[in-house]
């Protein structure tokens, strides 16, 4: 181990002085493994590469260590302390008691629902030709008919330029790959074995598709948002870490907006006049539109813009994404698809992923490449991934061609826009303690 070597400057006992030295990611995670073969498995005192990093002075976005573990299987023996051991006897007694109260009917207790709530559903789960979803929007609870619902899966997977089917389950090869990929990641010191325990499922479940009603949209039949549900699938871990990284690009997009208090805050000096327009644009299935090519070309602009001593670690951050979006695949009424555009509505990195692909189309096509005639009328631009507010101070025929022109890209973007030129709703944002 080059720990050891002639450059660092150490004293008879072979002791190094840390602060004359210059650790690269490698070194501290080759510290780590040294440190591992202490007998400290059971005492939990095994040091981790955060905590190493800590005590050098670094921190963990100088090293890229992600902090992600298995969850400790580390159980405790029980203390010979006499409080706890009878403290333990009296609460497992009593759970004995309560277990036999409710068991031999000795003690009631009552439902928060009417017996007419629990028969109307409880006639609603024997019905099995319906299906009861949430709403997209608004919180209510939608009843359609089984066959309408699948019938709109159907129709969004007839999309060949967004979907394909599979011949066979491809779950065993997906699998075979990641262990492979994260084997070579670890053996080039770029990920830890804790991490690469977390990351790898080697009994994955299979994803599967559901949809969300849009009953805010007018059709005869509503259409449905598709998600991708892949708890426990075989990239699920995989799209945690790589999410991981790609946040705080997110936060910092000059448009970023986080929730409805931020956007207040943000917009709480905004003085409203006659001649402003609000402006709501809402990009049409963004997740399902972005083309791998380019999307997988907006992160790689993005991560560009760390430190070169983090290259080889984006380059492994970008490997790991196209892995995650070539196996985007679920099941439906037992066949097999894969997405082939866009990300899964339903991965843990889907967000970021469409926030930054939006976050360089802002970039590149508006503040860069837009016409400044247009742009300079812009008072406000936020964005909460998909959904766009524009405060505008300018004529409409003006905003008209703002917005047709963001329409005219090669993002593979386009906007539905609502227009008005009178704030319905008047809030005052003074912060906390207001």
């Amino acid at each position: 181990m080059k720990y050891f070597d002639h450059k660092y400057q150490t004293d008879e006992r072979h002791t190094v002085n840390t602060t004359t030295c210059d650790f690269s990611i490698g070194d501290i995670r080759d510290i780590q493994t040294l440190l591992s073969l202490e007998d400290a498995d059971n005492s939990g005192l095994t040091p981790t590469c955060n905590d190493i990093a800590r005590d050098l002075g670094l921190s963990s976005s100088t090293t890229c260590i992600s902090g992600l573990r298995p969850r400790s299987r580390f159980t405790p023996v029980f203390s010979s302390d006499n409080a706890i051991d009878v403290f333990y006897k009296l609460v497992t007694e009593d759970l004995y008691k309560l277990e036999n109260q409710y068991s031999l009917g000795g003690k009631s207790w009552s439902h928060n629902l009417s017996p007419q709530e629990l028969m109307a559903l409880r006639s609603l789960d024997d019905i099995k030709d319906i299906v009861i979803k949430e709403a997209d929007k608004g919180g209510n609870i939608v009843i359609m008919n089984r066959s309408d619902y699948v019938g709109e899966i159907d129709r969004q997977l007839q999309d060949q330029k967004a979907y394909c089917k599979l011949s066979t389950n491809p779950i065993g090869k997906i699998t075979r790959d990641i262990e492979t990929t994260l084997s070579f990641r670890m053996d080039r010191g770029l990920l830890t074995n804790s991490e690469c325990k977390y990351l790898f499922n080697p009994t994955p479940m299979s994803p599967c598709i559901y949809i969300i009603p849009k009953v805010h949209k007018p059709a005869p039949f509503p259409p449905g948002r598709p998600i991708i549900s892949g708890i426990n699938s075989p990239t699920e871990k995989l799209s945690e870490y790589i999410d991981l990284f790609l946040q705080p690009f997110v936060c910092n997009l000059p448009s970023f907006i986080k929730d409805t208090t931020h956007l207040l805050s943000l917009t709480a000096d905004y003085e409203w006049t006659d001649v402003h327009f609000l402006v709501t644009l809402d990009v049409t299935s963004l997740y399902t539109c972005i083309p791998k090519k380019e999307g997988l070309a907006a992160i790689r602009f993005f991560l560009d813009k760390r430190d070169a001593m983090f290259l080889e670690h984006s380059n492994m951050l970008m490997d790991l994404i196209n892995l995650v979006m070539d196996n985007n695949i679920f099941l439906h009424e037992g066949s097999w698809y894969r997405q082939q555009q866009g990300v899964a509505m339903g991965a843990r990195f889907s967000p970021s992923f469409a926030n930054l692909y939006m976050g360089h189309f802002e970039h590149h096509h508006l503040w860069t490449k837009g016409p400044p005639a247009l742009t300079q009328h812009i008072l406000y631009w936020g964005r909460y991934i998909d959904d766009v507010l524009l405060f505008w101070l300018g004529d409409r025929m003006s905003l008209d061609r703002l917005i047709q022109y963001l329409n005219v890209n090669s993002y593979n973007i386009h906007f539905t826009s609502n227009i008005s030129s009178r704030l319905f709703l008047v809030y005052r944002y003074c912060g906390t303690g207001c």
